[in-house]
């Protein structure tokens, strides 16, 4: 950009140069022209046929040797006296010149003057003006040379050519960074997805070994406590001591379940169906547990939900675990509201399952209880939710949750259509 707006200010310079000298040579020259008999350019005119066919001949002369676009002898009102090609008659105003009043100023007081690049219907040229004397010394004529300056608009395209080819590389060089973000950020994601299933096989492989080791002592265990219980437990009184290592024994069996779920690859068995009978048969299901509860749940679906593919066994068990989630936040004491519904983003279209409580709520950073082995209550491994979202996002859906400490939580499913 720098070279081509130096190289247009030299070339326009040297233009300048080349005209103003030939100007000031020109003068001088026809004002010493053998055989002219006029004293004054001002009369130079078809009573002086000699002289104004002689002057005509030099002005051609200059325009071909000199490769001009125009020459004229104008007087000091701009009225032409004599135009070398007889496209203005002598006594025509050359009003466009009068834009130059610095340069007709200057060659009115004897100097000579070059105009700045005039644009006129389409066409650059530059414009010289040089003063002709007559025998007493005074100014009574202007010599004006005009110069093609077409070869300037060549530059005014390359300029264009030139800002374009900027703006180009410029959305061209964003455009690449875009891409090259937008892969690294992709070759980033993939290689912490590698290493978070690379970890979730070893963690398999070593919850599975634990599990055999841990599964056989707690059979034992449990087969030891029912003996005891058989054995010693009176009939007429029972002793709920016998039952405590039944339960802690079920405990972390679940537990270790739990851990061996997570840890795992879930593989899933999709179908087509209908997921309002799934809504129906998990709230079926929880309410038949919760029978003897002072909990009101009530569910809603929007006519005509639209059919989806999903693991119908996996879907009730996160339901089911929401729903248990919920309940406990009420201490069996409250209202559930779940509703089915239609919706809408990116221009995809999934259905929505909302679980409402009004509950305790979650107090913190609710987006923790996703989190593996992270829990709000005092029993439980802190793995129900981690368990569930990977259920959620292997179907390519997502859940988000909201809740709000002492008025209940809401916990939003999203699955694909």
């Amino acid at each position: 950009w720098f070279f081509h707006n130096e190289m247009g200010t030299f070339l326009e310079a040297e233009l300048s140069k080349r005209l103003e000298s030939i100007a000031r040579i020109s003068a001088h020259n026809i004002e010493i022209t053998p055989g002219l008999r006029v004293d004054d350019f001002a009369r130079l005119d078809d009573n002086f046929s000699s002289d104004y066919y002689l002057i005509q001949s030099k002005l051609r002369s200059l325009k071909t040797q000199n490769e001009l676009q125009g020459v004229y002898i104008v007087d000091t009102n701009l009225n032409v006296i004599l135009d070398e090609s007889g496209n203005f008659p002598a006594g025509t105003r050359l009003t466009y010149i009068e834009q130059d009043s610095a340069g007709l100023f200057a060659a009115l007081t004897g100097n000579v003057a070059v105009s700045p690049i005039h644009v006129i219907e389409g066409n650059r040229f530059k414009t010289a003006y040089a003063p002709l004397t007559n025998i007493m010394a005074e100014i009574s004529a202007l010599l004006v040379l005009e110069a093609n300056a077409d070869f300037f608009s060549i530059i005014r395209v390359f300029r264009r050519g030139l800002i374009i080819t900027g703006v180009a590389s410029i959305a061209a060089i964003i455009l690449f960074s875009v891409f090259l973000s937008w892969t690294i950020s992709l070759l980033i994601n993939t290689q912490q997805s590698l290493r978070k299933t690379e970890k979730l096989a070893l963690l398999g492989q070593m919850a599975a070994s634990v599990a055999h080791e841990i599964r056989n002592p707690l059979g034992i265990i449990k087969a030891t406590s029912d003996v005891v219980k058989l054995k010693y437990q009176n009939k007429e009184e029972p002793d709920e001591l016998f039952d405590y290592i039944g339960k802690e024994v079920m405990r972390l069996n679940n537990l270790v379940n739990d851990f061996l779920t997570f840890a795992r690859e879930i593989k899933l068995n999709e179908k087509p169906g209908n997921i309002r009978e799934t809504v129906e048969k998990a709230v079926n299901a929880f309410e038949r547990e919760h029978s003897e509860s002072e909990i009101t749940l009530t569910m809603t679906a929007v006519n005509d939900l639209p059919e989806v593919t999903y693991d119908e066994e996996k879907i009730q068990q996160v339901l089911l675990n929401l729903l248990m989630n919920a309940a406990q936040a009420m201490e069996n004491k409250g209202e559930i509201s779940l509703e089915i519904e239609p919706h809408f983003h990116a221009g995809k279209q999934y259905v929505r399952i909302n679980i409402i409580d009004n509950g305790c709520g979650i107090e913190g950073d609710v987006q923790k209880v996703f989190d593996p082995f992270y829990t709000t209550k005092s029993s439980g491994s802190g793995l129900g939710l981690a368990i569930t979202r990977q259920i959620i996002e292997k179907h390519n859906g997502w859940i988000d949750i909201a809740s709000e400490p002492g008025k209940g939580t809401t916990v939003r499913i999203y699955l694909p259509v």
